[in-house]
């Protein structure tokens, strides 16, 4: 909230937000904007979800993911780091990743996968295993639509650890259109 304050409100951040992701270069390299290989700006994509346009995170994720991620010798776009790159990738295509330490909440993004399988140690859960689906995924569908948690309608772009923790279901219909009405509930259901 104080950031938006100094940048003169929500429409002027979502505006410098929009500006930053659309002059990276495709191959996403070191450059002057989002620069994904620099890791402290790891969690500025999600920023869109603060700001009331959670398309515009699930949008940028999957291209960051797409395009600063690759199968050859400039497989990443930065230096690993003790292995924060790859950790943001495994979150990110999970769907789920956390914006700042202390805080128990993850922002929903676009998964990669239709299905991932998280298997919740008993130590520190109360559930055995936290699914995420995402049915209709695919390269063009990368936008939620409505989703779900255990069953009931969830209109959060975000969960916290608790639930997490306690396992279950996040079910989420995807989409080739970005929803924008879905994500925008500020309150914990």
């Amino acid at each position: 909230e104080g950031l938006c304050a100094l940048l003169g409100g929500k429409e002027a951040a979502l505006a410098d937000l929009d500006n930053l992701f659309k002059n990276v270069p495709k191959d996403m390299m070191w450059n002057d904007y989002y620069n994904h290989a620099n890791e402290p700006v790891h969690h500025v994509p999600f920023l869109f979800n603060r700001l009331g346009a959670p398309w515009q995170t699930q949008y940028w994720t999957r291209q960051i993911c797409k395009r600063a991620y690759r199968n050859d010798v400039k497989g990443l776009v930065g230096n690993e780091d003790v292995g924060q790159m790859s950790a943001w990738y495994v979150l990110s295509a999970i769907g789920i990743h956390p914006i700042a330490p202390g805080e128990n909440r993850y922002e929903i993004t676009s998964p990669v996968f239709n299905r991932i399988e998280i298997k919740l140690d008993p130590k520190y859960a109360k559930g055995s295993i936290f699914t995420i689906i995402a049915n209709k995924n695919s390269n063009e569908n990368i936008y939620i639509q409505s989703a779900k948690l255990n069953g009931k309608k969830w209109d959060n772009c975000w969960i916290t650890h608790d639930k997490i923790v306690a396992g279950g279901v996040l079910e989420l219909e995807m989409g080739e259109y970005p929803n924008k009405a879905w994500g925008l509930n500020s309150s914990e259901k």
